[in-house]
């Protein structure tokens, strides 16, 4: 009777033994299969330069700045194109932009059939996002330009190729703000305007789609400085009218990103008295 016993003790054990061997293998393979925390949505956006002109010099948050999307964006054919939309380091003294200038560079890509453009292939180009920026850059994509204007509306951005689409959270702070700067402050047609965008990377707080918005509204003279960019993937406005599924504007060329948006506060028709969004807004709260 007590080997019975004894052998029925010790079947049991060899059983949880077996049991406990089978979890830990079973845990052990689970681990496996994920991956590590510290590996997760975690991409490289260092800047080819050593003083890239940042709005803020940090990301805000931590987790939607450098971290969250490289330079290339989702890549694939917008890889150059996103890599020129996150530039932070066009140099020098700005260049005076007016909207004539944009409208003859924009002249100057329609004349040059080895840039492709737009969402549809054509007798005289091929649909972009062009992967060749070369003729962009003799034309004058790359350089550190001032747009002086008056903003329309800002809108915030949704996902986009050049923030990782879908790959980060469906969250403002990931995503661009797009601003219409037009010419005078009773222009009330987008068509008549250029594009600039503010990028998720090292943005300030205070630069938000409803601030630049206050702008609109108060009619207050603007002066956008940053990195000019052509995009490629769409088309402008015909006779004053939108394209279907383009966002609006009478030129392609961008002031995009912006590293600079200063707000008029006095004198405008002279020299005027300049101050940076992010001051304007915490002096009128």
């Amino acid at each position: 009777m007590k080997r019975f016993c004894l052998l029925l003790l010790l079947s049991l054990g060899l059983g949880l033994v077996s049991v406990a061997q089978q979890a830990t293998h079973t845990r052990s393979h689970h681990t496996k299969t994920q991956p590590a925390a510290d590996t997760v949505a975690h991409q490289d956006f260092s800047q080819s330069c050593d003083t890239p002109s940042f709005p803020s010099q940090d990301p805000l948050p931590v987790d939607a700045g450098d971290t969250a999307c490289g330079l290339e964006g989702s890549g694939r054919a917008e890889t150059a194109q996103n890599k020129a939309k996150n530039d932070f380091c066009a140099s020098g003294d700005p260049q005076s932009t007016s909207f004539d200038d944009l409208q003859k560079m924009q002249n100057q890509v329609v004349n040059d059939n080895s840039i492709d453009w737009g969402n549809k292939n054509t007798a005289t180009h091929k649909k972009g996002p062009t992967t060749d920026r070369a003729p962009l850059e003799q034309i004058g994509e790359g350089k550190l330009v001032v747009v002086n204007g008056f903003v329309l509306i800002a809108r915030q951005e949704g996902a986009e190729s050049v923030n990782c689409g879908a790959n980060v959270p469906n969250d403002p702070l990931h995503h661009d703000i797009h601003i219409s700067i037009v010419p005078s402050a009773d222009e009330t047609n987008e068509c008549n305007g250029i594009v600039a965008e503010m990028s998720p990377h090292h943005r300030p707080a205070e630069w938000t789609a409803a601030n630049v918005n206050k702008l609109g509204k108060a009619h207050l003279p603007v002066r956008v400085t940053g990195h000019l960019f052509f995009d490629s993937s769409h088309v402008p406005c015909t006779g004053g009218q939108p394209v279907p599924s383009n966002p609006k504007r009478f030129s392609l060329w961008e002031v995009h990103p912006i590293y600079k948006l200063e707000v008029c506060t006095g004198n405008c028709d002279g020299d005027g008295t300049w101050v940076a969004l992010s001051d304007w807004v915490q002096s009128n709260q």
